[in-house]
């Protein structure tokens, strides 16, 4: 089975190891104190635009609750104070602990009770973060005041008294601003009318009324994974955990591509997906970012999920609602294959994302039950708006990325997990090149584990391997980890790893991966699929990555392929 790789070890032929470190320069923030110990207020306008004004911290009159919203920091701890219904954006990284009042974060209430909650977002790549005060109990004082620390060991000890650009909010790791146009677009009203009647049906369940089975439909680009945040988020007002299950295999919410899988919810969820990949309760390896190469593989592994979950939460007496992410797949057999997935799933509320567009829109009604069988089916159905990610981007907002892009970031945070060595708050996320290309140095000096290729049975989703080209298979491949047969038909996947080597003559396979290693002792079986690690994370300066070449002969006859490109946002090099 799997062990560490020793140090004597000759480890992969894709690169050499050392335990050598790259010593990374940190930079220092000012250390210059405020004047008597006093802190100042920060007035950010708009995104990037016009100049901070600091106010000494006794103007703001304590007890008296502002116009405005206003932003404090002192001691390298930011104070932000937020009228009743009145709002604020944040980006970044930060741990926040509510003071007084209750902030809407995301659909999420957040009161004093809670203690720190993380808010990870990436301000580089990804909309802001809404928070809005939702008022308290004593009416003389109704603001919401919460406390920003920032996020590693080396951030927030010291102070800073004189931040004029939004790049010296930065050095905090994160920014906040007020006034902004986006404050009003990130989330529409009719989002949050139809979170309103959601958590009334949410205070039935957990009353002993019927569980929730929640799905989320729509075309691509529509704006499904924010509505699922938010109807998680929602949902965490009334429950200690939700259960999410994901099927889309392209731009998944909590785990890499090639995935379908359901995790149990604990805590807020904001950001986009590669800045909150977790650990799922059960996964079925897929192999693609679509479907379409093998719908059968795919329906049945997103059935075995939801009977999973009816037979370890439902009918356990757990009460548990689960919260459905469709793909964006809506036409031709991709419809089909939604319609076999509702009607095993038996949805109580169905989130239908609609556009101005009609051919993006999906039927009206109970478009997924056989028309001659006359089922009856309670199902609540709310048509919400699309979010137009092209004002966000006009208003100030970050650029739109596109679908590949958006894997790029979460297979980035995949390398990440395997080599931690590299912390979030230090990725240069307005040089994420710079960032990648010292993820693929710690990818080529972290220790893989090692693997006997007699120990595992090696197979492939969608094609057959020829007897004795294993080696040239797997090398540099995606491959899933599959558990031992559990009785059931299609075996749990406890997550992927990266073959970093081949060595052909021992017979040992090295395998990165952030699977812990006492997992990794029930592994039976590789998958191997047509999941794409890019390229950019395969390429080294400092060592040779001998099976990657830009200029080489054609493909035909010689056994090779061409790995896709796509014009990406991201500013990264492409094959």
């Amino acid at each position: 089975g799997f062990r560490s790789c020793r140090p004597s070890e000759r480890c992969a032929p894709t690169s050499a190891m050392t335990s050598d470190r790259r010593e990374r320069k940190r930079t220092k923030r000012p250390e210059t104190q405020p004047e008597n110990g006093e802190g100042y207020k920060y007035k950010i306008q708009e995104r990037g635009l016009g100049s901070a004004s600091s106010v000494p911290m006794d103007e703001l009159g304590d007890g008296v609750s502002p116009k405005e919203p206003s932003f404090i920091i002192r001691n390298g701890v930011g104070t932000l104070r937020i009228p009743a219904r009145r709002r604020a954006c944040m980006s970044g990284i930060a741990k926040m602990r509510v003071e007084e009042g209750s902030v809407w974060v995301m659909g999420r209430q957040v009161t004093p009770e809670h203690g720190e909650v993380m808010l990870e977002t990436d301000w580089a790549n990804g909309p802001p973060l809404l928070l809005e005060c939702m008022g308290a109990l004593d009416e003389k004082r109704r603001d919401a005041v919460m406390f920003l620390k920032s996020f590693g060991e080396e951030r927030g000890t010291s102070s800073l008294d004189c931040i004029t650009t939004e790049d010296q909010l930065k050095q905090l790791g994160y920014c906040i601003w007020i006034g902004s146009p986006l404050e009003r677009s990130i989330v529409s009203d009719a989002w949050l009318l139809g979170m309103d009647g959601l958590l009334k049906d949410a205070l039935v369940q957990r009353n002993g009324g019927e569980a929730l089975r929640i799905a989320i439909c729509g075309a691509k680009g529509m704006g499904k994974s924010t509505m699922g945040r938010l109807v998680v988020n929602t949902l965490l007002n009334c429950f200690p955990m939700v259960a999410f299950l994901e099927t889309d295999v392209g731009q998944p919410e909590f785990t890499p591509p090639g995935l379908v899988s359901i995790t149990l919810i604990k805590h807020v969820v904001v950001g986009p997906p590669h800045m909150h990949q977790k650990h799922p309760a059960r996964a079925h390896f897929i192999g693609d970012t679509s479907p379409k190469s093998d719908t059968a593989l795919y329906t049945e592994s997103v059935e075995a999920l939801i009977s999973w979950f009816r037979d370890h939460c439902m009918r356990r007496g757990i009460s548990i609602p689960l919260v459905c992410n469709t793909n964006g797949w809506i036409r031709g057999v991709g419809l089909e294959v939604l319609k076999q997935i509702l009607r095993v799933l038996d949805p109580t509320h169905i989130f239908q994302m609609t556009s101005s567009t009609a051919s993006k829109n999906l039927p009206e009604g109970s478009f997924w039950l056989d028309p001659t069988t006359r089922q009856q089916v309670h199902c609540k159905h709310v048509s919400v708006p699309s979010v137009d990610t092209s004002a966000l981007s006009e208003l100030g907002g970050p650029k739109c990325l596109g679908a590949a892009d958006c894997r790029d970031l979460m297979w980035f945070e995949f390398a990440r997990q395997c080599a931690p060595r590299l912390e979030k708050w230090e990725i240069q996320l307005d040089n994420i090149e710079e960032s990648f290309k010292l993820m693929v140095d710690f990818l080529c000096k972290e220790a893989p584990f090692v693997l006997p290729a007699k120990a595992v049975t090696i197979s492939m989703t969608h094609d057959e391997i020829p007897e004795g080209m294993y080696a040239f298979v797997l090398n540099s491949s995606v491959v899933g980890l599959l558990e031992k047969n559990d009785g059931t038909k299609i075996p749990n996947c406890i997550g992927l790893g990266l073959v970093r080597g081949v060595d052909q003559e021992q017979g040992l396979l090295y395998i990165l991966t952030p699977v812990p290693d006492n997992n990794l002792r029930n592994v039976e079986t590789l998958a191997l699929g047509q999941l794409e690690f890019p390229t950019v994370l395969l390429e080294s300066e400092s060592y040779p990555t001998p099976y990657i070449s830009h200029w080489s002969i054609e493909k035909g006859g010689t056994g090779s392929g061409n790995m896709r490109s796509h014009s990406n946002k991201l500013g990264l090099p492409s094959a």
